[in-house]
């Protein structure tokens, strides 16, 4: 059991690392999503276990990914301003950096929904038995096509 604490909310608790709650809490948004997808569409019911699985796999690649840009473009830089307040200190101001915001999406739009994309399209059919260089072929050629790629399981074969 991973800290039970937590659950409960008792206070003074150990927390899990970001990147394992960030993880648990994508796998329940997947099974979420996944469990209103099969009963709300007429198409086959997605692979529960394989796109969960996916998930927990994938998350914590994007988690460090959102780190690392972040850590190179701070969407936040921190202004000290002077305050006469008897000696206490100083106060810090945090402001947005349009720049560094701006940096950050078109990175992950770009770079990083690519990487993302091929690695949904590959990833999901090998969990889902098929083999590996058929999926790569798969991946080789939506990204030689240039289509727009439709991420609902069971669009592309």
């Amino acid at each position: 059991m991973i800290y039970p604490n937590l659950i409960l909310g008792q206070p003074n608790i150990k927390m899990a690392p970001a990147i394992v709650v960030a993880t648990l809490q994508s796998a329940v948004l997947t099974l979420c999503s996944l469990l209103i997808a099969r009963f709300l569409t007429s198409s086959p019911p997605p692979d529960i276990p394989s796109l969960l699985l996916y998930t927990l796999i994938s998350t914590p690649p994007n988690f460090l990914w959102q780190q690392y840009i972040e850590s190179q473009f701070p969407g936040y830089t921190l202004k000290k301003l002077e305050v006469d307040d008897g000696g206490k200190g100083v106060e810090v101001e945090k402001k947005l950096n349009p720049r560094n915001t701006l940096v950050k999406i078109g990175l992950d739009q770009t770079l990083g929904a690519v990487v993302n994309v091929a690695a949904y399209i590959g990833g999901t059919r090998v969990l889902r038995g098929v083999p590996l260089g058929v999926c790569w072929d798969v991946v080789k050629e939506v990204c030689a096509s240039r289509k727009e790629v439709c991420l609902v399981e069971g669009t592309l074969t």
